[in-house]
């Protein structure tokens, strides 16, 4: 326990010594790859322009993995290996190898999301790039169940339908794909459930009820519990108790 917790305050101490924080440039690099994914999606060479973006998300979350020396070789090796693989698999296009730079960015995606994790679980004073953290951590875990049904796609295209037809035989080029899956994992992670898309093969059904749940969860447990400590932070009086923003906000003395 001692190891998560260690990373945990480097994680805040990193956070509180820099002036753009970690988490805000990757908030900043996940809202450019949704706002103008849509937008260039129709340009010529679309798809190069995902992978652009979706290069620069990974780039990101290595940054974000860069608290600990083996931990960002870690990362900036799984992130070489997607981005290199993806630009190969954009030439050849070859699906297996597109499958195989997609789980790299999986690994890394799951990597951010659990140290990420890690810090929010434990921290007892929240700052403004904390609660940026906290919403990286929605962001990316749509963004992780995105990554995981494009290779369930890759692997198997007739997994997903959209008005009864498989999804791949709906879009034209590799982007377009990409949009829909995004598209379908964060209405699954939200539980808006428009049912334009579904999901027709068992595993995939379940993979769709773990999103689903794991989104509630998120937002009923972790947000709302990051906003209390971040309120009842602003309530304390100066000088008082560093500890009393855990209590005012009904968190206990005890280290999870």
């Amino acid at each position: 326990m001692s190891f998560w917790r260690d990373m945990a305050r480097l994680d805040e101490e990193e956070a509180s010594a820099e002036r753009i924080g970690r988490h805000t440039v990757l908030l900043a690099s996940l809202a450019l790859l949704f706002l103008t994914l849509p937008m260039v999606r129709d340009m010529p060479g679309g798809r190069l322009r995902f992978s652009l973006l979706f290069a620069l998300v990974l780039i990101s979350a290595i940054y974000v993995n860069s608290v600990r020396r083996w931990l960002l070789v870690a990362g900036a090796s799984l992130g070489a290996a997607a981005i290199v693989l993806g630009a190969i698999a954009e030439v050849t296009g070859d699906p297996a190898i597109r499958v195989v730079s997609s789980s790299f960015a999986l690994v890394l995606v799951a990597l951010t999301i659990l140290m990420m994790l890690n810090t929010l679980i434990r921290t007892r004073r929240v700052s403004r790039d904390t609660i940026v953290g906290g919403v990286c951590v929605y962001l990316m875990l749509g963004l992780g169940f995105a990554i995981a049904y494009q290779i369930c796609l890759a692997i198997e295209p007739n997994v997903l339908h959209k008005g009864g037809v498989p999804l791949g035989e709906l879009v034209e080029r590799a982007d377009h794909e990409t949009v829909q899956i995004l598209y379908y994992s964060f209405v699954t992670l939200t539980t808006l459930g428009f049912g334009d898309i579904t999901p027709v093969a068992e595993h995939i059904q379940l993979l769709t009820i773990v999103e689903a749940v794991v989104g509630q969860l998120y937002v009923a447990i972790f947000i709302a519990r990051l906003m209390g400590l971040f309120i009842a932070g602003d309530r304390e009086p100066p000088g008082g108790d560093p500890s009393a923003g855990g209590r005012l906000a009904g968190v206990g003395e005890r280290d999870p």
